[in-house]
C-alpha cells in the first residue's frame, strides 16, 4: 500500500492512504446527511460526494510554505478535505437551515460563507457555504458510528451557484482563456442574471406556500383516496408556519398513513386537524422551522408509539429509520413524564 510520507513528512508520521475505506466513509456520510434533510423537511436536489485521489493527496502533504516548513507537517492527518461533500439546494434561503442541521448532528470546526463575504466586498460569483466537519464520538449518527474522527468538507450551493461554479471552474482552471477579459465580462454578466434568478426562485417558493396555505379541501375530499398532491394541500393547511417539505417526502408520508390506516383525504384532514403540531415543535426542540412532512412524522409518532415504529420502520429507503425513530420516540417520552 502507498505510504503518504517520504521526503513530505517523516516516517514516524507515515499514514497510509486507504482508498476503499475513505469512500465507504463518503457514503455513509453523504446518506446520514441525504437522511437529516429528509428527516427534517429541507428540499434539496442532490447530494453528492468525492473522495481525493492519492495522486492529489500526496501533492497536497508536499506543500512547503515560503519559509520551507512543510505547510500540512502532519500529512493525511491535518487534510480536511480527503472527503468533500456537495449540497444542492433549489432555493437560496435554504442553505443556512442546511448549515444548522449539520452542524447539529457532526462536530463543526469551520463555517465560512464565503459568498456572503465576496458580495460584502463587492465582488461577482459563488463560493458557497463551506463547512468543515467530524463524526463525533459522543453520540455519531445513524449510519457512521464506524467513522468516528474522521472529518470532511461541505459546500453548499443552489442548482444555480452550482451550474455557474462548475462552468467557471472547467473555463478558467481547465482551459487556456481562463484570463481574458471578454470572457471574464461575460461571466459577471452571467453572475448578476443568476443572482436575480436565485432571488426569484425564493420569491417563487414564498407565493407557493401561500397559495398552499390559502386553499380549500375540494368538495369530494371525503372519498378522494390520498395521493402527495392532495397531502401537500392538506399539511399546508394543518401546518402553516412549518416549510414545505421535499416533494418526495410527501408521497413517503402518504405511504407511511396507509400503514397505519390512513387513506383518504378526509381522514388525514380530520387526523391532523385533532393534533397541536406545536406542542411536538416544543417538545422536540428544533433548532429551525422543520419540514411539514417531518413534523407529521412526529405527531404520528408522538400519538402511536411503539405500533408507529414497527408498521413504518421499513417504509422508504432509509436504512437507518428504526433507531431514528426509537431515539425520537424516547425524547418525546422523557419530555412527557418529566413534564
Amino acid at each position: 500500500m502507498t505510504q503518504l510520507a517520504g521526503n513530505s513528512q517523516p516516517a514516524a508520521e507515515a499514514v497510509p492512504y486507504r482508498a476503499v475505506a475513505l469512500k465507504a466513509a463518503a457514503e455513509s456520510i453523504r446518506n446520514t446527511i441525504v437522511g437529516r434533510l429528509q428527516d427534517d423537511g429541507l428540499n434539496h436536489h442532490d447530494v453528492r460526494y468525492r473522495v481525493k485521489s492519492e495522486k492529489s493527496a500526496l501533492e497536497k502533504i508536499g506543500r512547503r510554505c515560503d519559509n520551507g516548513q512543510l505547510k500540512y507537517p502532519g500529512g493525511l492527518t491535518h487534510l480536511d478535505d480527503l472527503i468533500g461533500i456537495r449540497v444542492i439546494l433549489f432555493v437560496e434561503t435554504d442553505i443556512d437551515a442546511v448549515a444548522i442541521a449539520l452542524t447539529s448532528q457532526f462536530t463543526c470546526h469551520d463555517d465560512e460563507d464565503k459568498t456572503a463575504m465576496m458580495r460584502k466586498n463587492g465582488g461577482i460569483g459563488y463560493a458557497g457555504r463551506h463547512l468543515t466537519l467530524e463524526v463525533p464520538a459522543g453520540n455519531p449518527p445513524n449510519g457512521c458510528g464506524e467513522w468516528v474522527g474522521q472529518r470532511f468538507e461541505v459546500q453548499i450551493r443552489t442548482v444555480l451557484q452550482h451550474a455557474w461554479a462548475e462552468f467557471e471552474h472547467d473555463i478558467r482552471f481547465k482551459g487556456t482563456s481562463g484570463g481574458n477579459a471578454e470572457i471574464s465580462r461575460a461571466f459577471t454578466m452571467a453572475s448578476t442574471l443568476i443572482e436575480l434568478a436565485d432571488q426569484q426562485f425564493v420569491n417563487i417558493n414564498d407565493i407557493l406556500k401561500r397559495l398552499q396555505a390559502e386553499g380549500a379541501v375540494e368538495p369530494a375530499a371525503e372519498a378522494q383516496r390520498l395521493d402527495a398532491g392532495s397531502l401537500r394541500g392538506v399539511l399546508a393547511r394543518a401546518f402553516p408556519t412549518f416549510r414545505s417539505s421535499k416533494a418526495n417526502q410527501y408521497g413517503w408520508m402518504v405511504d407511511v398513513l396507509a400503514a397505519n390506516g390512513v387513506n383518504t383525504v378526509s381522514e388525514a384532514e380530520d387526523w391532523f386537524n385533532s393534533v397541536d403540531p406545536d406542542q411536538v415543535s416544543r417538545v422536540m426542540g428544533y433548532r429551525f422551522s422543520p419540514g411539514q412532512v417531518r413534523v407529521a412524522d412526529d405527531l404520528l409518532l408522538q400519538s402511536l408509539g411503539e405500533s408507529y415504529v414497527d408498521a413504518t420502520k421499513a417504509v422508504g429507503n432509509d436504512t437507518n429509520r428504526e433507531g431514528k425513530l426509537r431515539s425520537r420516540l424516547r425524547k418525546l417520552r422523557t419530555e412527557r413524564n418529566g413534564s
